[in-house]
């Protein structure tokens, strides 16, 4: 009922305007006469009994005036997220910590997708895994104007303090977090106005463990390979899922290995030399918190014959995200690479993206949470699907995993929705 008023009143006022129309004739600069007037008010009340018997009374109108008509009524029937959109013309951004790399590209291109379609103007930027460079460049679009920032990966400690200054200079600008935890001195914040969504990392390394532990039985014995804590949130966040396995006896740490940089020459150079030391007899497994690591860790296992499967069973090793070299080599030696824990990062851009938008519109009642199916929340987390390398297909891509995955990975469902927004841009 009321988007039908709303046609009315547009109709209405297109009858209003074809009727002055016709009593111009066109011509510039001429004042209405109290008949004109009369005829237009009347023409008006007709509109509003009813939409037809508004068409009706424009009939005699010249043909310019009734194309003015339906031109409008089109419009208002058609397409009204046209009519209705809250963020047209507003400027945002996506400011990631890390270097560029295929997943981090598929989330900017489904936020691309969606400002295009909402009229939005969207900027991105990658800060090579440097904490002050993406300080900086957040500092920076603050200052140009920018309306929202969508911003990701910042550190536990830091990110905090850093973007508490910014909201309380910039109260107008819109920001949501991805993968960022807030803590101050040892204890977990909230900003008010400020949406924090994150991949669900328990569950992405959990996913890993349960896999090894189908393989292994509990106990099963396995080497992390991560940068240690306070490196950054998401590492930080899927350390409490080792922990959890590990107090609850489903598992056993037996080595830790810590690439120097985020790159795969790293993990391939500190694991390669760690496993110079380890007896196969004595590690079940491997883990890597990020697929970089992941790949080095591949080679590392690969290169070495006593870990490679000539000298017995290969060492497997799983890895949290995955990007195309991650498919390539689970599809050449799933005995190796037998999983990764991710989540589908087209939707994963559209969600943080959807997110932002319902915060330009004051709309915060709209932004859900799949992991507990309310709305109305300030934390967004999105549940980790483990992909098998034994289910992987000759033709499997990181763009059609969906294809083989589980239900939590790609559900439609996940996405917070209002009825201006486009509902059918994932994965066009």
């Amino acid at each position: 009922m009321r988007k039908m008023k709303k046609v009315v009143s547009v109709i209405a006022a297109a009858a209003m305007a074809a009727s002055l129309l016709a009593g111009c004739g066109g011509s510039g600069g001429s004042s209405t006469t109290a008949a004109e007037t009369k005829a237009a008010e009347t023409t008006a009340a007709a509109a509003e009994t009813t939409a037809a018997e508004a068409a009706a009374d424009t009939t005699a109108a010249p043909a310019a005036a009734v194309d003015v008509l339906f031109l409008v009524v089109d419009a208002a029937f058609f397409d009204p997220a046209a009519a209705e959109n809250p963020v047209a013309g507003k400027k945002v951004a996506y400011i990631m910590l890390l270097p560029s790399a295929t997943i981090f590209q598929m989330w900017k291109d489904s936020c691309a997708s969606l400002c295009d379609a909402l009229d939005v103007k969207f900027d991105f930027f990658f800060c090579d895994g440097d904490f002050n460079k993406w300080q900086d460049t957040i500092r920076t679009c603050a200052s140009a104007g920018y309306d929202g920032l969508l911003v990701s990966h910042g550190n536990q400690d830091g990110s905090y303090v850093f973007l508490k200054e910014i909201t309380e200079q910039y109260p107008d600008m819109k920001i949501v977090t991805f993968d960022t935890q807030f803590y101050s001195d040892g204890e977990y914040q909230k900003l008010p106005g400020v949406t924090q969504m994150f991949q669900q990392d328990k569950s992405l390394v959990t996913v890993l463990l349960d896999q090894m532990i189908e393989k292994y039985g509990e106990g099963v014995r396995l080497i992390k390979v991560w940068r240690g804590p306070n490196y950054n949130s998401p590492f930080d966040r899927r350390e409490v899922g080792w922990q959890e396995y590990e107090a609850a006896g489903k598992i056993v740490t037996v080595g830790e290995v810590q690439p120097l940089q985020d790159s795969v020459d790293s993990a391939n150079t500190v694991t390669a030399a760690y496993l110079q030391g380890v007896n196969r007899a004595d590690v079940d497994g491997v883990i890597a918190y990020y697929d970089l690591y992941g790949q080095g860790v591949y080679n590392a296992i690969a290169e070495n014959d006593n870990f490679n499967g000539k000298n017995g069973d290969a060492l497997p090793m799983a890895s949290v995200d995955i990007d195309p070299v991650d498919v390539t080599n689970m599809q050449t030696r799933p005995d190796i690479w037998t999983a990764a824990g991710t989540t589908d990062w087209t939707m994963n851009g559209e969600i943080g993206m959807r997110i932002l938008m319902l915060e330009l519109a004051d709309q915060y009642d709209k932004i859900f949470d799949p992991a507990t199916g309310e709305s109305g929340v300030d934390v967004v987390e999105v549940p980790g699907t483990a992909i098998k390398a034994d289910a992987l297909k000759s033709d499997s891509t990181v763009e059609n995993l969906g294809n083989i995955a589980g239900e939590t990975y790609g559900n439609l469902d996940y996405l917070s929705a209002a009825d201006w927004m486009p509902k059918d841009l994932i994965h066009k």
